[in-house]
């Protein structure tokens, strides 16, 4: 049995309480957009239902924290809400881990188009047109940190479209075993598919990325379904800043110039196709030869990095480097590793470290006791594998920097 086809809209994790970091000072012509880039985009959303004519928007949690937002938060939200109930469009939220239903303030009262989901157990929705049923809707609002419960969730008997919206971890094999036409899921803050045939499980991500980390484009999802039951999601960006990791490769003949060169290409294509968004640039240099050295040891690179921001820093659109890093990916010489020297002995102990993973990087004796219990102190604990790798990279070429100028000077 078919039925009549219709589009909705998916989005998450708003986290109008949060502004984007990642920038150890940001410059006075982009405070305004780092203050609002989170209602801004949550805003674009809004927008995106109104102009696909969607048939009701999901929301999957952690919008905002109505308590660090202050009153702009919640009222904000309610603004949108009404655009949506002039349009008669509903809205189907399940609160996450900062915005459970009891977290709303009772002085803001939500238009009638807004259902939100319980806490502790699953309720339904059903969605007409003119009275035809077009989709299901189960949900339930974040209880407490803990994996999505599948086994929760029953498709609807009849066949009719069924949507489950939760907020948190899954496990795509649970989901998959629950034959529910489409998952709304939030939490993640990258947009990500765990199932896409037949049936879709899927984040789609925050609104506006916040941190380098959260590179590439931010949006929600728009999930047109067709007469045969058959889900297909589309990023629609709505990301006003967009934070980007560049990584420019250089060789041995690489002189100041090809540098210069490279990147200058680099960012007018950057510009070019993407000349709607803001941009946020994290560069890395890696390859070999001179230039690489250079870069590591001298002041070349907070040159490159200044001169990238006065070129291309000030728009529009805005292209601001936030950062350049240097990848050294050459060994460094065997013999060195043997020498009699205070170099050498370094390297054998960090070389030592890297052969036995499992053995701690003890840096506590060589910091004061005053800080070991502030911001440095969190810091000494390598957690991870690939950091551990990282940092210990990292000290070996530092220390060769500052311990060969002491041999070359003996």
């Amino acid at each position: 049995m078919s039925q009549r086809p219709f589009c909705f809209v998916h989005a998450s994790d708003f986290h109008l309480e949060l502004p984007p970091m990642g920038l150890a000072e940001v410059p006075d012509h982009l405070r305004e957009l780092f203050i609002e880039s989170a209602y801004w985009a949550a805003e674009r959303v809004f927008e995106t239902v109104l102009s696909e004519e969607a048939e009701f928007l999901v929301l999957a949690g952690d919008l905002l924290h109505p308590n660090h937002t202050g009153p702009r938060g919640p009222l904000f939200l309610v603004e949108q809400f009404h655009r949506l109930a002039e349009r008669k469009i509903p809205v189907y939220w399940a609160g996450g881990t900062v915005d459970p239903p009891d977290a709303w303030p009772s002085a803001v009262s939500l238009p009638e188009n807004v259902h939100i989901f319980p806490r502790g157990r699953i309720e339904e929705f059903l969605h007409e047109r003119d009275g035809t049923p077009l989709a299901r809707l189960m949900g339930v609002s974040r209880d407490r940190p803990q994996s999505i419960r599948a086994a929760d969730f029953e498709p609807d008997p009849g066949g009719l479209f069924s949507i489950a919206v939760a907020h948190g971890a899954a496990e795509t094999e649970a989901l998959q075993a629950r034959n529910v036409h489409y998952w709304a899921l939030g939490s993640r803050h990258d947009r990500s598919t765990l199932l896409s045939s037949p049936h879709v499980a899927h984040y789609p991500g925050s609104p506006q990325g916040r941190r380098p980390e959260e590179h590439g484009t931010h949006g929600c999802t728009l999930v047109q379904v067709d007469q045969q039951r058959q889900a297909r999601t589309s990023l629609i960006p709505t990301d006003v800043m967009r934070w980007l990791s560049e990584r420019v490769v250089i060789d041995e003949e690489t002189t100041r110039e090809d540098l210069e060169t490279l990147l200058r290409e680099r960012m007018h294509t950057l510009v070019e196709t993407t000349p709607a968004v803001d941009l946020l640039i994290s560069w890395t240099i890696a390859g070999s030869g001179p230039m690489l050295n250079a870069l590591r040891r001298g002041g070349l690179k907070d040159e490159l990095l200044g001169w990238l921001r006065s070129e291309y820093g000030f728009g529009p659109p805005v292209a601001w480097s936030a950062s350049l890093g240097v990848e050294f990916s050459a060994g460094l010489p065997p013999q060195w590793y043997e020498q009699e020297t205070i170099r050498g002995d370094f390297l054998r102990a960090i070389r030592q470290l890297q052969m036995n993973a499992g053995e701690p990087i003890d840096l506590e004796p060589y910091v004061a006791e005053e800080h070991l219990a502030g911001t440095l102190g969190s810091l000494l604990t390598v957690a991870d594998r690939p950091a551990r790798d990282r940092v210990l990279s990292e000290a070996a070429l530092l220390g060769v920097d500052l311990l060969s100028g002491e041999e070359a000077q003996a």
